[in-house]
Parts: structure tokens; C-alpha cells; sequence
């Protein structure tokens, strides 16, 4: 399913899923820490974005954490222009809960597809340092093992793969891409083999500066620096409890591997017009979570001059 081409959500579409049925296997989704549901779409009567009867996660974030929404949104419009694979994300409400949330398509279980089975990233790591690795802390998160790992499972080109997935997280900010938050895609094949591929890029909420007031915002006169302190989950080496800067992760990862085509084919399609238009889209909707005119001026500012530092680490490792 290439998600980059789906029909775009208009703010007059906002899903209500007060009446979709509960997945009777799992009607609360237990996996990660914010509060969710795992829903399946009606047979009929949707919009264009959305798929009869799949299954969708329908992820309600409260508190000082509710702009995680925004956060999913934009990273999945961000994505379509630069054909990355993330999971199609819509806004929603349940009317008779009085809930907004984000509504996101599962990125397995597609009618006509052949069973897929997907493996976090941490059951891999787990099963390799065994007694060294904590798996609620997600550490230790190294580069070089992720490499490892898709290239034992015959990944087709990991390097180019990873380096999109850092330089995207590095693009929104994204500090919470431990190991179960990306993993594989697998499909039997003869006997008790299995073909893999890297799954979508999903829970993208933990970015795009969701955990700040718009007073913080108004306040940030160095962006430089704001930037400069954001990590990832994952270090280069995996023995740093914090995880590595985004932008020096990028860096080595760059001189270390020089991966294929990621400034003509991926870094240079987040333009100044894409950002802009994402951001006025979100404007256009109407919510009990309000996407603010100095929020979008903000990450305006912000993914415009991220996208200018990752162009610049492309062309110096021309």
C-alpha cells in the first residue's frame, strides 16, 4: 500500500468513529503508552481516505500531550512529498465520547494481501544481547546493530533505508524511535521461512515540538540552539543512556556510509512551499485541539531550517 498516494483528508472531513466496531481480539490496544483503541472501518458510507472495513488505531493523547496529534498528521503529510513510508494518519473525533484524536491505518492486514507478521525491532535485540538489554528503557540503540539486523534478514539496500528514517526523525524532531517503534515486515514463505522488509515509519507523535506551551514558543529566540539540542532514541554506538544529537547522528551516519541519493531524492522534496502548505492545511481545521497561527509560524521556522541543516550535510558529503 504506497501511502504517498492516497486521497488527502479536507478539514471538512473529520472521521467520527463513534459507531465503528471495536476489534474484538484487541479493543484496547496495549502496546505504547498513550491511550488508543483498535477500531474497524464501516463497509460503506467513507470518505475517499479510508479503507472498508481495515483496521485503524484510534490514538487520543490528553493533557500537555494532546498536540501529539498535530505531530502525526504533519509527519505523514510531510512524508507523501518525499516518498517515505509512513501509515496514512487522519484526524478524528468519537462524538459520543467527546475524544479528538488521530486516526491511524494499520500498515498490515490490506484485503489481497498475503499474511503478514510483524516484529518489533526490540524482540530482535532482545534475542541478541539477551541479558544486556532492557527493554523498557529500549537500550542499548545503536546504529550499527539496527544495520546489523536488517542485513540478517535480507533487508534489500539497509543503509539507504536507515538513513531516510534518521534524517526524518531528525527533520520533525522525533526523540522517541526506540525499538518498538520500528520493526519488520515479514511473509512466509517455503517451509518455515520468512521474506522481510522494513515496516512504515509509524508513531511519529513524540516530535514537532508537541510538548511546548505556544507561550514557550513565543519566547524561542534561538533556534539554532533549540535545534541543536534535540537527540534521537538511538546512539552510533549505543552505550549513551541519552542517545545521539539528531543532527551529529546524521552527520556520521553520512561520512560512515554515504548512502544513495538522499539529498536529490529525499532531503531536497521537503521545500519551503511543502512545509508551508502542510501547515496551512492543519489551520483549516476546526477542533477541541486548536493548531495555532503562532504554532505554524513556529515549526514554519523550525522544519525549514532542519530541512537547510540535513540539505548542508548532504552537500558537504558531495
Amino acid at each position: 500500500m504506497v501511502a504517498r498516494h492516497r486521497v488527502r483528508q479536507l478539514p471538512s472531513q473529520i472521521v467520527d468513529v463513534a459507531q465503528w466496531r471495536v476489534d474484538p481480539d484487541n479493543p484496547y490496544y496495549p502496546e505504547g503508552k498513550q491511550p488508543k483503541r483498535l477500531l474497524i472501518s464501516p463497509e460503506a458510507n467513507l470518505p475517499p481516505f479510508l479503507l472498508p472495513g481495515h483496521k485503524y488505531l484510534f490514538k487520543t493523547p490528553s493533557g500537555w500531550q494532546e498536540r501529539q496529534v498535530w505531530s502525526e498528521l504533519i509527519a505523514y503529510e510531510l512524508s507523501r512529498p518525499a516518498g517515505l513510508d509512513v501509515p496514512p494518519c487522519f484526524l478524528a473525533v468519537d462524538s459520543l465520547e467527546g475524544e479528538t484524536g488521530v486516526l491511524v491505518e494499520f500498515f498490515y492486514g490490506y484485503r489481497g494481501e498475503a499474511s503478514l507478521r510483524f516484529v518489533p525491532g526490540s524482540d530482535f535485540i532482545h534475542a541478541w544481547i539477551a541479558s544486556g538489554y532492557d527493554r523498557k528503557r529500549g537500550r542499548p540503540h545503536a546504529v550499527r546493530s539496527n544495520l546489523t539486523i536488517a542485513r540478517s534478514l535480507g533487508i534489500d539496500a539497509p543503509k539507504d533505508w536507515w538513513a531516510r528514517a534518521y534524517f526524518f526523525d531528525a527533520l520533525i524532531g522525533n526523540v522517541d524511535r526506540h525499538p518498538d517503534n520500528w520493526g519488520v515486515l515479514g511473509r512466509p514463505t517455503v517451509g518455515n521461512e520468512f521474506e522481510y522488509r522494513m515496516a512504515p515509519l509509524f508513531d511519529n507523535g513524540s516530535s514537532l515540538s508537541y510538548g511546548e506551551t505556544d507561550d514557550h514558543l513565543s519566547r524561542l529566540t534561538d533556534l539554532n540552539a533549540y535545534i541543536r539540542r534535540g537527540r534521537h532514541h538511538c546512539g552510533w554506538e549505543g552505550a549513551d543512556p541519552k542517545g545521539d544529537r539528531h543532527l551529529d547522528l546524521c552527520q556520521m551516519y553520512v561520512q560512515a556510509y554515504h548512502p544513495a541519493g538522499l539529498l536529490d531524492e529525499f532531503v531536497i522534496r521537503f521545500t519551503d512551499d511543502a512545509i508551508t502548505e502542510v501547515l496551512d492545511w492543519c489551520r483549516g481545521f476546526e477542533c477541541s485541539i486548536e493548531f495555532t497561527e503562532l504554532r505554524a509560524n513556529f515549526l514554519r521556522s523550525l522544519l525549514i531550517r532542519r530541512s537547510q541543516l540535513l540539505t548542508s550535510l548532504c552537500e558537504d558529503d558531495a
